[in-house]
This record gives structure tokens, sequence and C-alpha cells, in this order.
């Protein structure tokens, strides 16, 4: 293997890993929002279109968040309009593919699938964090393992220097 190819690849695994660092920060940052607006606004999975306002609203703050931290540290670049565009389609595509996986989870059932397998495997949870009894709690996390890769690439593609 030659030196450019590992270094290629040291690279990309860093990206990845600085990625992922700030996906879960901004994931944190968009849940503590999901999570809120539900309790001000008493939103459940009863209220589909309200559950689906909640999450894109956290979503746009965890984006804008999001942004800054990616051009800064994710990929160490400067922002350009180009980049800008390009960042904001990715998390356009990104953020359909959540909504719309949001929605088919919850209207499959998945949400309460998944406060039964808790409450069922581990009931000592759901008194320590009552959240986690809640279906609409639980149905981003299925979404995040799928377009957390997709956006991935899309965000690379579009915030590399070339």
């Amino acid at each position: 293997m030659t030196t450019e190819c590992t270094s290629r690849t040291k690279g990309i695994r860093g990206e990845f890993c600085r990625f992922f660092v700030v996906g879960v920060g901004a994931t944190l940052l968009h849940l503590l929002v999901y999570w809120g607006l539900n309790a001000l606004f008493l939103v459940d999975e009863n209220r589909p279109v309200a559950l689906s306002c909640t999450y894109i609203i956290g979503y746009v703050v965890s984006f804008v968040a999001n942004y800054l931290v990616s051009l800064r540290w994710t990929f160490r670049t400067s922002g350009s309009v180009a980049k800008g565009v390009g960042f904001a389609f990715s998390h356009a595509v990104n953020a359909g593919m959540q909504v719309a996986l949001l929605n088919l989870f919850r209207v499959v059932g998945l949400g309460a699938w998944m406060v039964w397998v808790v409450k069922n495997v581990c009931p000592e949870l759901i008194e320590i964090v009552p959240l986690v009894g809640q279906s609409e709690a639980l149905l981003p996390i299925p979404v995040y393992f799928i377009v957390v890769p997709v956006n991935f690439l899309m965000v690379r593609f579009f915030l590399r220097d070339r």
C-alpha cells in the first residue's frame, strides 16, 4: 500500500471521526429542542403534523450549529456560497429522509415496539428516564442509523476542497 493511499485513508477516518463527534453534538441539540418543544406544546404521536414540525425546528437549530462546526473543525475548510448551498442541499435531503423515516416508523409502530422492548428488557430504565417509555421519543434513534452514513458522504462531497 502506498503512503498516499495510507494518508488518504487516515484523513477520511479522521474526518469521519470528527463528523461523528460533531454529529453526536448536533443530534443531542436536535433531540433536546425536539423533546423540549414536544413537552412545551404537549405534542405526542397522536399529533403527527405537530410532531413533524417540532422535529423540523430541532433540525434547523442543529443544522446551523452543525454547519459552522463542520466547516472549521470537521473538514477544516473555509466557507463559500457554493459550500453553503451544497451543505444546505445535503441537509435538505437528509431532513426529508429523516421526516419520511420518522413518519414511516410511526405508522408501522416501530416506536411502540421499541418501548415494548425497553419495558421487557430493562423496565428500570423507564423509571430512571421516563422519556424512554414514550414511543415518539424513541422514533428518531433508528432514523439516525440510516441517515448518518448517507449524510456523511453528501456533506463530505460538498465541503471538501477539490
